[in-house]
């Protein structure tokens, strides 16, 4: 068994680099560091989490001027949180940015022929949510080097799932987007 700070350690310059790189104002907030995981599990989410957090800057959190226009500070907020709870640990990743619009997710899987209009039609947005784990769905405009190539989120779940852990997503429009991770 190691702390998950051992981890996590590597993460603020991660967030630090592509917040620059993007052109955003970025604050990672840590808290949880000593929640016990044992150590193949932790390599296991390595590259997940990762991939969570890049997510979250270059997706989630909006560019200064836009934060501002919708009233928020310049400064996004990523926050990274580690519990445990029932017997399992719990690992949220969670930014104060615009959250993910279900409908843009459904109309770009209907683009790419992932689903049918009428099967996107008969979503909820927790179906339409789960979307985003399908391979090869992407919601960016442009691709570009951190993302938009319809890899990733997929291979987060698959590689979460094969530690016996779950991903779930929830979303609230204009504030923000957490995934939990829960592992054993």
């Amino acid at each position: 068994m190691q702390p998950i700070g051992t981890l996590w350690a590597r993460f603020p310059r991660v967030v630090r680099d592509l917040a620059m790189a993007c052109g955003k104002q970025v604050r990672l907030d840590m808290e949880g560091q000593d929640t016990a995981l044992d150590r193949n599990t932790i390599e296991a989410i390595r590259d997940p989490l990762t991939h969570l957090l890049r997510n979250a800057v270059d997706h989630g959190i909006e560019v200064p001027e836009a934060r501002q226009a919708a009233g928020k500070s310049a400064e996004g907020r990523l926050s990274l949180r580690a519990f445990h709870e029932h017997g399992r640990v719990t690992i949220e990743v969670a930014d104060d940015g615009a959250g993910i619009d279900a409908e843009r997710v459904k109309a770009r899987a209907v683009e790419r022929g992932l689903v049918t209009l009428a099967e996107a039609a008969r979503m909820g947005e927790r179906e339409a949510l789960g979307l985003i784990f399908v391979p090869g769905l992407s919601t960016a405009r442009q691709p570009t080097g951190v993302s938009g190539r319809g890899v990733g989120m997929d291979v987060v779940r698959t590689n979460i799932e094969e530690v016996g852990g779950t991903v779930e997503v929830c979303t609230a429009d204009g504030r923000g987007t957490i995934f939990s991770v829960r592992v054993p």
